[in-house]
């Protein structure tokens, strides 16, 4: 009798270990089958669902656009600052250009030198006005208004 014991606890320790081994075996294999991508995605489109879910989903993607349009801005107002750096620049070496030149055409010209006439004839050509031409040259207005009307008087003679 007692080897129909040991013989029925052994047959019962088997059982126990066989189905111990087909419950880890099957636990490994749901383990196994899970995908935790597609779990994740369910959860989310689960949250998403819900009005709560939804709002988060709006305050996030609001909360990125402020973000892209604050880079925006910066990147552009750093642009702009670079701009007017060049201008400001620009405007000083143009203001020494102008200085230099006018300290270049020395003392006042004889109002009825041949070089006045030169002077005051290309500056027309270039397109400057009566008031530009008196100041650069240091001369009378009246002086530039009479020699432009002789280049417009000769002008139209030769033209006719």
């Amino acid at each position: 009798m007692e080897t129909e014991f040991t013989l029925a606890f052994i047959g019962l320790i088997l059982v126990a270990g066989g189905m111990m081994l087909h419950r880890t075996a099957g636990q490994r294999r749901r383990v196994a089958k899970r995908d935790p991508l597609k779990e994740i995605a369910a959860e989310r489109e689960a949250r998403e669902s819900t009005p709560e879910g939804m709002i988060l989903e709006m305050e996030s993607r609001l909360f990125d656009y402020g973000r892209e349009v604050e880079g925006r801005v910066e990147t552009t107002l750093n642009v702009l600052d670079r701009l007017i750096i060049d201008a400001e620049q620009e405007v000083s070496r143009l203001e020494e250009l102008l200085q230099a030149s006018r300290q270049s055409l020395g003392p006042r010209v004889d109002a009825s030198s041949e070089q006045l006439e030169q002077q005051t004839t290309r500056l027309i050509h270039a397109g400057w006005t009566n008031e530009e031409i008196a100041q650069c040259l240091r001369c009378d207005i009246e002086t530039v208004a009479r020699i432009r009307s002789q280049q417009s008087d000769d002008g139209h003679s030769a033209a006719a």
